[in-house]
């Protein structure tokens, strides 16, 4: 099964893009995680500007989502949300349908005691009036990010590792149910 990962953060280790690569890592077999790091890329979403020809980026885009199996997002909080960066980029993917009964997984890294809850229902709410099909068992918020991960970039809690792979096997367990 193919997963394609989204960080909502530019910041090149933001603990979100840290988080989708320890994903990758601990990604059970049978599951191949790749991340898409083209989020800096992607122009301002306009309705205008969604005609042909299509920025390359949003090309880009469209063509990972629509050849993944499934959806993992993870997302920081800026001011109790999601970033902007990140809202741009399911812009530029709304039109397009391609998320679409989708298996997806919404998930948030914070160094907070919440986890960014606020940015990843945010989040989860957003992909889910998209009508990509949001995995509750598949979702998660990884609380105190910071402290959690070792040099690395590796899960240092036991319990929070077994989350992961749990949450990774039910986006997978959805993909083979649907």
């Amino acid at each position: 099964m193919r997963i394609l990962a989204l960080s909502g953060s530019l910041r090149a280790q933001s603990l979100n893009t840290l988080l989708l690569r320890e994903a990758a890592r601990l990604a059970p077999p049978g599951l191949e995680i790749t991340p898409w790091e083209g989020l800096d890329d992607l122009p301002h979403y306009s309705p205008e500007r969604d005609s042909e020809p299509l920025p390359i980026p949003v090309v880009d885009l469209r063509a990972r989502i629509r050849e993944a199996d499934g959806l993992l997002f993870c997302t920081p909080e800026y001011i109790h949300a999601m970033p902007a960066v990140l809202k741009n980029l399911l812009e530029w993917v709304v039109s397009s349908g391609d998320c679409v009964g989708k298996p997806t997984a919404a998930w948030s890294a914070s160094p907070s005691l919440e986890g960014g809850a606020r940015a990843q229902a945010s989040l989860a709410h957003t992909l889910e009036v998209m009508s990509a099909r949001v995995v509750p068992e598949a979702s998660l918020c990884l609380t105190l990010a910071r402290s959690g991960l070792d040099g690395a970039g590796h899960v240092k809690d036991p319990d929070q590792a077994a989350s992961l792979r749990m949450a990774l096997e039910a986006l997978a367990a959805a993909r083979e149910a649907s």
